[in-house]
């Protein structure tokens, strides 16, 4: 590989988790943020690659926020279901791979066991449709590479500082208990990003990969873990907390019941997997707590 690895949305967590994992690895990475290099601009995407000529693309961009999607869908599909498909044709015009980040949030949910590449999509959301039609433009665009979904990150933002936040502050926790996924921890993501990025060779035309880790769980789950080890390593007495529907929480936007992904092929392709979330929940109260020290 004579060019850098050049990561889209590189002002992201996942996107500097992945900068950081390549950089350890000696790898010559770009990072391009939101400000720096707008993804939906097919010239401005053809002039980064000409300019800096990468070997890969890791597209980390997108439109993340779910509950708005439904009231933008415009913009929703304007980043998540066009831009990769600009992104593949400016990858294959110019001899790059790409690696491109989707979601578990393009099924239904009504599977009832984890989900694997094969299975239909069946998006309940703005947000999932457009992330689908990201899916699709880079898999139907000849490029080389992956499309990776992904679920439920974790790392010291997103779900978990939400949680943390709200013990810190000691107010009651209503959480969600009848959604189930399997946890990716962020820092596992990345390595497994960087990896693909370092393979001798990726699928061509690129395939679809599900990366998830290794252990199921629930929302209320998750949060409960959270508060018994921050109270545990502060002192602190733990907040109320509380199991509710998904339904009572009344979100804009639909999202799946059972999202779990399957991740065989990933493991059977590259010798890839997550972790055990359990196995990090005294890492993420660390990383959390580092984090508020910082502000």
């Amino acid at each position: 590989m004579s060019g850098p690895v050049l990561i889209l949305g590189a002002g992201g967590q996942v996107g500097q988790a992945t900068r950081d994992a390549l950089v350890q690895a000696g790898r010559a990475v770009v990072g391009l943020d939101r400000g720096e290099l707008d993804v939906t601009d097919e010239a401005a995407l053809d002039a980064a690659f000409r300019r800096l000529r990468p070997a890969v693309v890791i597209n980390a961009a997108a439109y993340t926020a779910v509950d708005r999607a439904e009231a933008e869908p415009e913009a929703a599909q304007a980043v998540n279901g066009r831009a990769p498909g600009l992104v593949a044709a400016a990858a294959r015009l110019h001899g790059a791979a790409l690696i491109h980040l989707s979601t578990d949030y393009v099924f239904d949910g009504r599977k009832g066991a984890p989900y694997d590449e094969a299975d239909p999509a069946a998006p309940l959301s703005v947000y999932g449709r457009s992330k689908r039609a990201g899916e699709e433009a880079v898999l139907r665009s000849g490029a080389a590479g992956a499309v990776v979904r992904t679920s439920w990150l974790l790392g010291a933002g997103g779900f978990v500082d939400a949680v943390l936040s709200r013990a810190q502050a000691g107010e009651p926790l209503r959480i969600v208990e009848d959604q189930k996924g399997r946890p990716t921890l962020v820092g596992d993501l990345a390595q497994a990003l960087a990896a693909l990025a370092q393979a001798q060779r990726l699928p061509c035309p690129a395939r679809l990969y599900h990366y998830a880790g290794a252990a199921d769980a629930t929302w209320l789950a998750l949060a409960r873990a959270l508060v018994d080890a921050w109270s545990e390593r502060t002192g602190a007495v733990p907040p109320a907390l509380t199991g509710i529907a998904a339904d009572a929480w009344a979100a804009a936007a639909s999202r799946p019941l059972d999202s779990r992904l399957d991740s065989a092929r990933i493991a059977a392709d590259f010798g890839l997997s997550g972790r055990d979330w359990r196995d990090a929940v005294a890492d993420l109260v660390e990383a959390w707590l580092k984090k508020e020290q910082r502000r």
